[in-house]
Formats: C-alpha cells, structure tokens, sequence
C-alpha cells in the first residue's frame, strides 16, 4: 500500500497558493483598446481573390492562427496570444523584434500577400502597436496572496500560465504506477440453497474468497512530459495493440495493431465559490493518436530538447482537408529554426495528400495506417471505433493523487470535502438484497432480479387525473413484427398485475390497468423515411385510435423509426446536410406532425445499424428485463406526459425538513444560444422553463407545467412540448441588442416575464418557488451567478443584465424573488474529480478493500460565507460488464482480449471504455431569510437521484432535466446546437 494512502484527498482539487508558484516569473504583454480594435478589423480581412481560396472558418482564424503557431514555434512552446488581443503571456521573453516582424507578415497574409512579399511590407501600425505595447514582467505569487473573506482575482492570463507551472513541477520527478492485487482467504463453498458443498467423497469443498486488495509490490515508472496547453503527456508510454501484448501472441490486423493511445493528465485553474485560493483541478484522460493528420483538428509535437513541452498546435483547413498553419512553417524556415520539424510535417501532410488523391482517382475510400510512435501524432477529432476505449480508470486518479502528494509534499494543500449526513429514497431499479435461496428460486422460475423502474399503475392514474384527464391510453405505431413484440412485452413488465395483452387486432383496444389502455396499429407508411410523404393521408387511418383533443383522454404515441441510411454529398457542408436530413428522416417529421395536432410521442428504434460493410439487422426481442430501449422509451413516454410518481414526493419528504422542503415550487430554466446560421448572424437564444408544483392536499399527485417564448404563457408540460415542438426555431432572427452582452440581457428578460407570470398566474400567495439553472450554460445572463462575485452582494448598476433569475426591475419583473436560486454545473473541468480511496486498510496486512466510489452528496469546507456541495454520480454503465476495469489496473496493464468461437473470446480491456464517476455541483445563492441551504442541497441531490424517466441518476435534478429534454427533443436540435452538444465533432480526449 502506498505510503500517501493515509493523506490523499477527496477530490483532485488542490488549492492554488502562493507557495506552489514561489520564484515563478511571467511575461505579459496587456495591449490597449486601440491596438484590440485594429486586430477585430483584421481578422475576416483582405481582398476578393485571398477570400475566395479562404475557407470560410479561416477567415476568421487565419490571422490568429499564424501568429499563435509561429510564436509557439519560436519560443519554445509556453506562449498564448488572447484570440481578441487582450494580453500575451509567456514564460520566456518575446523581443519586440519578433512581434513585429510575425504581425506584418500576418497583416501581409490578410491582403493576399505571400511570404516573400509580406516580409518586404513596410511595418503596419497594427504590427508597430503590438510591438511596442510594453512586456511586463511579473513574480506570481503577486496574484494568489489570499484576501480573507474575499473571491480570488486574478487576471484572466493567470489562469494560462499557471497551469504551464504547475505541470512542470509534476513532470519533474517520475509517475509511479502499480496495480492491486486481491488478498484471499479459503472458505467453505455452498449450494445455491445454502446448504454446504460436498465433493464426490463427500469432503466440503473450499474455494478461494477475496477480502481485500493491496498494492502490488512491482511498481514501475512512468515519465510524463508537460505540454504546451498546460497538462501532462506520457509521451514515451503509450499503451495499444502493439504495446500491451498478450503471452499468447494473439495476431490482429495491422490496421487495428498500429492504433494507440496516450495517457494525459490536465491541469486546469478555475475558482470555486468562497474559497479564498484558486483552486487546481487535475484529471486523467485517454488521448488517442489519429491515424491522418489531413482530417485531424490538431496535433502533439515532440520538440526533442529537454526543457521544452509538448507542442499542441491547432490545424487549419486547406480546402477539405487540415494542415499545419503552412504560413507560419515558411516563416519559421526563414527565421532558420530547426528545420527537421518542419521537414517532418510537410513530409507528412505530402505524403497524405497524395494517398487521398490516388484514392479518389480510383473512386475507393482512403485508407491510412497510423504510423508508429513518433515526434508528430495528430490527435483523434472525434470518438471513432478504435483499438483503445475511453477513461482512464479509478486507479489512475488515485495514483495521480499520490503522485501529486509526492511531488508538492506540504504545498499540496487540498480542498477539503465532508460527507453530507443524509440518505437516498431507494429507487425501484437498485440492487435488491435476497437470500441466495430466494435468488435461485427467481432464477428458476425465470422471474427478474431487478426491477425496471416502471411507475405502479395507480399512480400513473393518480397523474393523469391531476393533469385534467380521466383515462391514458397509449397508441403505438409499429411496422416490424418484432417492433411490436417488444412493445407488448415492454408493456406486461409495466403492468404485470394487467390482464394479458396476447395478441390484440389492429385497432383494439386493450386495458392494461383501470384508466390505462394501448392500441397497437401498422403505420409503416406513415413512419417511413422521406420528405415526399403525404402524412396527413396516411393518418386518416389512424384517427379512430386518438381521442379528440376536447375528451378526458391523454394520449401518448410511442413509434417505430430507424436510423435513416443517409450520407454526405460530395462537398456538401455539414449544416446542409443536417437540413437534408431533417426533412428526410421519419422522426422529425412525424414528432412534428402529432405535435401540431396536440401529441407527443417517443421512438423505438427497429433495426441495429450495420458497421465494417456489414447491413443493418432488425433487432429481435431479447429476454425479458434486458430490452432497456423499449423500457427507458415507455419511460420517456411517460415523461413527455408530465407523468410523475410518488417516487419525488417520497424522495423529499424524507429530509428532516421534508415538510419545508415539500411546500416549494421547483423551477428550472434551461437556456441556450443556437449556433450561428448561414448568413454568419446570431440567432435568438432558446429558452424553455419548467415548474414542478406540490399538490394541495399531501399524497395526491405533484404535476409540473412548461414556459416558452412562443407560448409566452405557463402550460401543461405535455401542451408545451406538442406547441413547442409544432413549431421551428426562432432561425435567423436577432435580438434588438448590438453586442452580445445585450442579447443575453434580452434572453434574461424572457425568464423574468416567464417568473412574472408564474408568481402571478400560478402560485398562491404563500408559496415559494426556487429557480434551478446551469451555471455555465446561463453564466452570461446573470452577474450573481460568477465566482468572482460571491463576496459582493450588491449588484453593479452599470451592467444591463440582472443580478440572478426572478431579481429583475421594472413592471415585468416578478412581484416575488425566488426563496432561492440554485446553481448547477456539471462541465468536466469546473467541477472537483473524485479519488476513488479505500474503506479500510489495515496497516499490518495492507489489506484494504476495492476502490469505493462515492455516490453521496459531499459539502465542500469553504473559507467563509456559504457552502456549495457536490453529488458524484457513479454512471449507470460503470456497474454494467466490464465497467469497474479501471478500478485495480491501469490502461499500462489492460488485456486486449482473444477473439474466435463464443467460448473462447476474453474481454478486451484495452478496447472497453472505462467510466469514471460525474459530479454536479450544487451551489444555492440568494437564499431568503429563513431559508435552509442545506434543506435546498438536500432536495436537489434528492431531485437528480429519483428522476421521472430514468431508472438511475442525472446530472441535472428533474426540472432542469426536464426543460433541457424539451429542448433536445425539438426536430431541429441537431442541426442549430452548437458543436459541443452535438457529439459528431466530439472533443479529441
């Protein structure tokens, strides 16, 4: 066991104290107003012919990327250049000469220029103002000496070069890596009955039980180099086919043999609420090499000289494919820098070109081998199919921890994290505790060990009824007979005290349970793909099965669909294709076409998506209790209903001010920017908001209701979903505001007016109602929400946006503030990571037990004023085959499996993704007097555990959830969320 055991932390959330930068110096350039307003007319500059041979993102990036990349090259890696020009740090000097010169040159490129021409320019003012704006030279530990009682500030160039600092302590001494091994003893086996287990001589037989884990004795050594970005890379380590070998020389493809991955660790400088320091949040991450650099979005550069990082460099676009910033490179050849780089990277990208070229004269698809482990490995742009999965692993974040405990000693000083004394309602779907005889007369009789999370038939009616209806029935569309089957068999687990479904003729009506009933119809043509469809006809079949929208029947339509087998043209643009494929695909069209008839649906997807050349396989119906995408469908279903159990009631009502707790309105407001549409303008920002109301007599049935811009008024959730989602986005439309600081005062002001007319319309006067937003997401609408202003409580007069939700001014403002306002987060590298630490260990043994993962609600111990909290969140997969990997060995020592016959095959470790546990901070600000924070953490974490359509946890609590899904669920979704919400252009970690 290591010696750090006994003192590891929490959370990998170190606080940045002085003494962890003492002796650092930094250098930074702070250009004024002038100079930032002359680099905005740069950049998207220069003449007709230079714009035409310009993608239209290098437009905007050309001039930053150029000088970025050449002064990365030319120092030697820690330099960053603000994309608006409001500072340059680096840790090395930058001579005033070098700015000059790189800045003409960039102004040259803007006007069409080339190399040999633009370093003949006559200097530009841009490039004289940026050169003589003075270098400051800086000590660190300047910025981090602590004020009590008040939020750090720092200037925002800190939070760069901190991290450059930080990493490099780390990389100074070597990584130390092991795994566990468990520790047995023997012990009597037994029947499934309990009774003892004889061998043929009648002789008990024993077998090996583990009690404890211990580290292994053989521990290795790992060098980790920083890079450029501010992290760790273990650069001469990687782990794949190649490098985790198996004793039985198992062959696979070379394709697949030549793929590999490196382990990263980040460093990352945020603040958190009422901490005096600023605080350090490190991870460890999985970062896979792409076999191409020509459809890579960037790349590592090992620079070959100790003392220099790893240099992360952005590729620009060249057409339809990615190279280094070629401008740069000749600038650098002409400064007569180490040309072998160089070299090696136009070799590389010449190389590919013409692999692409030879593949398209031939009409086959191009097909790249990664190359072996050298100075330049461009990283992957998105999640693709590859020989190493995502994550880590837990082991790997305690090792970081010791890691990070050995290196600063005493400086490491940790933010402190408590266990919140509380517990969780159970929830239908966790482990259930049973004797070993009751779970194999289950097994026996073939009956479920686990339940699926369904809500009991009772208070679904109870829901329904509370909703203004008398009776749920429930229309599925089907056109695979095994679509259908397994709707039927998903519907008998819903209702298993129902009479039998059996085989019900189209349009039959069948009772599942009092005031609940489904009908099955064939409506392949209705479902199917294509946008010359004449869905109004193919309905008219179909309208005897929904109730007119004026009778007490609630009808929810549960539907077939699946994925539609559509590619890219030849140069078609992303958002192009995405509009294609909206107005191609059966789902959006038909979600928007019950929409606007006043029905909302959910989908089912029929058929499995081939992969490697395979077709698509329709899927079977699997055994029961294993078909989770029909269940968590039906469940969804409900959802989309504003179906809610007592499962919440249940949940609140078990804190020890439950009854406090139970009495307040829980409204949460998701709000997001579209991204920009063709013309290059900002659209509206979509903001939908959702209230979870107690009832009025204790026991009946909570219901929840929706706000949108369009509705402009508070309705039912399930009117609001079908009016939502009947119409399209705001596309195309800006706000009246000129920056973009008033177009989120704009977004702003539609949640005040939603706040008025939910104080005013729909709470009696001594109810109190608490406002739920993501914090990152919402940051730019509301000042109070900022870290930085947690030690002021008075707002700044001169900005245009309000303090927090519900405290606006004037006649459209609530006539009642919220109770409190609670901020979320869940953005991976502004919330703590856990470290995974034993139970118990024992010190003569060193036995301890297996990594525990922490699924409570943790208070985090502030410096002064409130507290926030943190829920971490084991994910549902991480307890599935396969997902506690990571918790005894690192990615070093993962088994890349066996394949062949069904028997035979082993698990791919190195393959399967290992998860990590989430968390979601919890932080209540602008709490009313008389107010309890704690009751509000409490019923927060309480509202993120029991949810109203998943079997386990989300990150957000339910009506927050429940507005983002409003969102998510709307038929454009895919096509106006920005890149990062989207998942096809998913990050390169």
């Amino acid at each position: 066991m290591s010696d750090t055991t006994a003192t590891l932390p929490s959370t990998l959330t170190l606080r940045c104290t002085p003494e962890l930068v003492q002796g650092q110096k930094v250098y930074v350039r702070l250009f004024p107003r002038s100079v930032r307003d002359e680099w905005e007319k740069l950049k998207g500059g220069g003449d007709d012919e230079q714009k035409s041979q310009q993608h239209p993102d290098e437009k905007k990036n050309l001039p930053y990327s150029t000088a970025l990349t050449y002064l990365k090259f030319k120092t030697g890696g820690y330099v960053h250049l603000d994309r608006y020009l409001n500072f340059l740090v680096s840790l090395e000097k930058i001579d005033d000469e070098t700015l000059r010169h790189v800045f003409r040159c960039v102004v040259g490129y803007s006007k069409g220029l080339n190399t040999d021409q633009a370093v003949l320019l006559d200097v530009p003012p841009v490039a004289e103002a940026i050169a003589n704006t003075p270098e400051q030279e800086f000590e660190m530990t300047r910025f981090l000496k602590p004020v009590s009682g008040r939020q750090p500030k720092c200037p925002d160039w800190m939070y760069v070069a901190v991290p450059w600092v930080i990493s490099k302590k780390l990389a100074q001494e070597e990584f130390t890596i092991y795994d566990l091994v468990p520790i047995t003893e023997k012990v009597a086996a037994k029947e499934k009955d309990g009774s003892p287990k004889l061998d043929a001589n009648g002789e008990q037989v024993y077998k090996n039980r583990t009690i404890g884990w211990k580290a292994n004795p053989n521990k290795r050594e790992v060098t980790y180099l920083p890079d450029s970005r501010g992290g760790l890379i273990a650069w001469d380590h990687p782990f794949g086919r190649k490098y985790n070998l198996r004793d039985d020389a198992t062959e696979v493809n070379e394709a697949t043999k030549a793929q590999y991955a490196m382990s990263r660790l980040s460093v990352v400088m945020k603040t958190e609420p009422n901490v005096i320091h600023p605080v350090i949040f490190l991870d460890a991450h999985v970062t896979r090499v792409h076999s191409n650099m020509v459809y890579a979005k960037s790349t590592h550069i090992y620079q070959g000289s100790d003392g220099l990082p790893i240099l992360h460099t952005e590729l620009v676009r060249n057409g339809n494919v990615r190279a280094v910033n070629q401008r740069a490179l000749e600038l650098l050849a002409r400064d007569e820098m180490d040309i072998s780089v160089l070299q090696a990277l136009q070799a590389r990208v010449t190389e590919e070109r013409d692999l692409l070229e030879r593949a398209a004269e031939k009409g086959e698809f191009p097909s790249f081998i990664t190359p072996d482990a050298g100075v330049i490995r461009p990283l992957m742009p998105q999640n693709d199919n590859f020989a190493v999965g995502t994550g880590p692993g837990t082991l790997h974040l305690r090792l970081l921890a010791e890691h990070v405990s050995k290196v600063l000693g005493e400086k490491a000083t940790w933010v402190d994290f408590t266990v919140e004394p509380m517990t969780f309602e159970p929830r239908p779907t966790d482990k259930q505790k049973m004797a070993p005889q009751e779970r194999a007369s289950r097994i026996e009789a073939g009956e479920l060990l686990h339940n699926i999370g369904f809500p009991p038939p009772e208070e679904i009616t109870a829901s329904v009824k509370a909703q203004g209806f008398e009776h749920l029935r429930i229309v599925c569309l089907w056109y695979r007979w095994n679509t259908r089957l397994r709707m039927i068999n998903a519907l008998s687990l819903a209702f298993p005290d129902g009479p039998p479904i059996g085989d019900p003729s189209p349009g039959e009506e069948v009772f599942l349970a009092p005031g609940i009933s489904v009908v099955f119809r064939q409506a392949e043509r209705f479902l199917s793909h294509g946008d010359a469809i004449n869905r109004t006809v193919e309905f008219k079949s179909l309208e005897d099965d929904f109730a007119d929208s004026e009778s007490q029947v609630m009808v929810g339509v549960w539907c077939e669909t699946e994925i539609p087998a559509l590619k890219k043209k030849d140069g078609e643009k992303r958002n192009a294709f995405l509009l294609r494929k909206e107005r191609y695909d059966g789902k959006f069209q038909v979600r928007r076409f019950l929409a606007k008839k006043g029905f909302v649906c959910q989908f089912t997807t029929g058929m499995k998506p081939g992969s490697f050349g395979n077709p698509a396989t329709e899927i079977s119906p699997p055994k029961p209790g294993k078909d989770h995408a029909a269940y968590m469908a039906l469940l969804d279903l409900y959802r989309s209903l504003g179906v809610i159990d007592q499962r919440l009631a249940r949940a609140i009502a078990k804190d020890r001010k439950g009854r406090e707790a139970g009495k307040l309105v829980y409204c949460g407001i998701h709000a997001r920017r579209q991204a920009k549409t063709a013309d290059g303008k900002h659209t509206k920002r979509i903001i939908v908001a959702t209230a979870l109301f107690p009832p009025e007599e204790e026991g009946d049935a909570w219901t929840m209701r929706a706000w949108t811009p369009q509705i402009g008024a508070w309705v039912p959730y399930r009117e609001a979903i079908a009016a939502f989602h009947a119409s399209d986005y705001a596309l195309h439309v800006d706000g009246n505001g000129e920056t973009d600081k008033e177009r989120w005062a704009e977004a702003a002001a539609h949640v005040e007016d939603a706040l008025s007319s939910l104080v005013r319309d729909e709470l009696e006067p001594d109810m109190g109602y608490v406002v739920m937003v993501d914090g990152h997401a919402c940051r730019r609408m509301w000042t109070g929400l900022h870290n930085e202003n947690q030690s002021y409580q008075e707002e700044d007069i001169t900005d245009p946006r309000t303090w927090l939700p519900g405290y606006g001014k004037g006649r459209n403002a609530p006539r009642k503030k919220p109770s409190a306002v609670i901020r979320m987060n869940v953005a991976a590298d502004e919330v703590p990571q856990y470290v995974p630490v034993p139970r118990e260990s024992d010190p003569d043994t060193e036995k301890e037990s297996i990594l525990f993962a922490s699924a409570k609600l943790h208070r985090a111990e502030v410096d002064f004023g409130n507290p926030f909290w943190i829920l971490f969140n084991i994910p549902r997969n991480y307890q599935a085959k396969g997902g506690d990997l990571g918790k005894a060995i690192t990615r070093w020592d993962a088994d890349p499996g066996k394949g062949g016959e069904e028997g035979e095959r082993e698990t791919n470790e190195l393959k399967a993704p290992w998860w990590a546990v989430t968390a979601t901070e919890i932080y209540p600000v602008g709490v009313a007097d008389g107010v309890d924070r704690t009751m509000l953490a409490r019923a927060t974490a309480r509202l993120c555990h029991q949810t109203i359509a998943w079997s386990d946890r989300s990150r957000y609590p339910v009506p927050l959830h429940a507005a983002k899904q409003l969102d998510l669920d709307h038929p454009q979704y895919r096509r106006s969320a920005p890149p990062e919400e989207q998942g096809d252009d998913a990050a390169d970690e």
